[in-house]
């Protein structure tokens, strides 16, 4: 019979809920840092602690996974809408039962030692020292696979934008969208597409709102905008100023604005 060693067991899905949310926060791209990130990792490792309970059914632990995991994406992530929030726990979820099949497959084909699955709980019997060490290679291989995802990637790609207002600012990622050439129709200024829920109420006034129509490829339509005091794009200000066109509902990503390419030109 295998022996677990409960801090081997916390310190091994650590740093196996760190890389799954890693991978998650990329791959939808959500803006959480890496403090949140550990966190949430911490809250996963803990909460296999669960399958030591006495009542731990097939039944129960379905329940238990479920409401660990949303527990575990809300601290990493944080607060969000309803149906992203969904999407998050589902993608989580689904990464982890990847991840202890494919554990599971090497058991039953390689049967190695040391290794435990239980649902999608996962034990490496492994040396403190050689998790250690694991957890070193692992960081440095993320962060050269940043660097050089950085010196891959177009540079005007996701810009950073602060929207200054009376009493309040908001700081988004806004995606360059070279289709995006809306304008302000009597200044000329640009546009910068943004969800309400990124900008709070208190960052606009309705009786100052300006009308701009815009067209796409599935027709024609208006949106409210307002100027703000400044805007700062990658934390430089556009100096000839802009508009934020106040979207509802209708970018899906998790980014949610889009701004033109020329926008970068009044910087």
């Amino acid at each position: 019979m295998q022996t677990i060693y409960v801090d081997t067991l916390l310190c091994v899905n650590l740093f196996i809920d760190y890389i799954m949310l890693y991978f998650i926060r990329k791959y939808l791209r959500i803006n959480s840092n890496s403090m949140k990130l550990i966190l949430g990792s911490i809250v996963g490792a803990v909460s296999v602690l669960g399958v030591f309970l006495p009542f731990y059914t097939r039944l129960f632990s379905v329940f238990y996974r479920l409401i660990t995991a949303m527990l575990t994406v809300f601290v990493a992530f944080g607060k969000t809408k309803p149906k992203t929030f969904i999407i998050r726990t589902l993608a989580f979820l689904g990464v982890s039962i990847a991840f202890s099949g494919f554990v599971t497959l090497v058991c039953l084909t390689l049967k190695p030692k040391g290794i435990v699955v239980w649902g999608d709980t996962v034990y490496f019997d492994i040396s403190p020292i050689m998790l250690i060490v694991c957890t070193l290679i692992a960081f440095i291989s993320l962060s050269i696979f940043e660097r050089l995802k950085e010196k891959l990637k177009p540079r005007t790609k996701i810009h950073r934008i602060t929207v200054y207002c009376e009493n309040s600012s908001t700081t988004f990622d806004s995606l360059l969208d070279t289709g995006c050439n809306l304008k302000e129709p009597f200044s000329g200024l640009p546009v910068i597409v943004a969800e309400k829920e990124l900008l709070g109420s208190e960052s606009f006034n309705e009786e100052r709102m300006r009308i701009v129509p815009f067209n796409t490829l599935s027709g024609e339509g208006m949106i409210k905008a307002f100027k703000p005091k400044k805007v700062e794009i990658d934390g430089k200000e556009i100096k000839n100023g802009c508009y934020i066109g106040l979207s509802d509902g209708v970018l899906k990503n998790e980014i949610k604005s889009l701004m033109g390419a020329e926008i970068t030109e009044g910087l």
